[in-house]
């Protein structure tokens, strides 16, 4: 099974979607470390070179976020993204270590509306976060 995502024309820039497989939107805790800070993604998009956004954040504080990119650079096929988060996206806050993260958002194409041409049908599936 994979998920199913669809950007439509009148989407918003920043429309995306929550992972989840707990209650109150969540997921297991990220295990983030000081050498442990990145997580890959399989996705299928109709477009190369579109920024696909990963953020992760604490269910019980909204405040207490993380974002990072990666881009696609294939066209209707899968590949696999890398989401650095000690490398965190423009104009977001820094990994905290000190913080727990346990909700995880997908935006495809982020920062471009369906409108202007950000919008289409997308897959994704394999969430992993990577241990070295």
């Amino acid at each position: 099974n994979v998920a199913k995502v669809v950007k439509s024309a009148t989407a918003e820039l920043w429309a995306g979607v929550t992972v989840s497989t707990g209650a109150n939107n969540t997921v297991g805790a990220i295990p983030f470390t000081e050498t442990s800070t990145r997580m890959t993604v399989r996705v299928y998009s109709p477009r190369a070179g579109i920024p696909v956004r990963l953020k992760v954040e604490d269910a019980a504080d909204s405040t207490h976020t993380v974002e990072t990119e990666a881009f696609t650079t294939q066209v209707d096929t899968w590949e696999t993204l890398t989401f650095d988060f000690a490398n965190q996206a423009a104009g977001t806050a820094a990994l905290n270590l000190a913080y727990t993260y346990n909700r995880l958002s997908i935006f495809f194409d982020f920062g471009k509306t369906g409108a202007d041409g950000g919008g289409g049908t997308f897959h994704f599936d394999d969430v992993l976060f990577i241990t070295p």
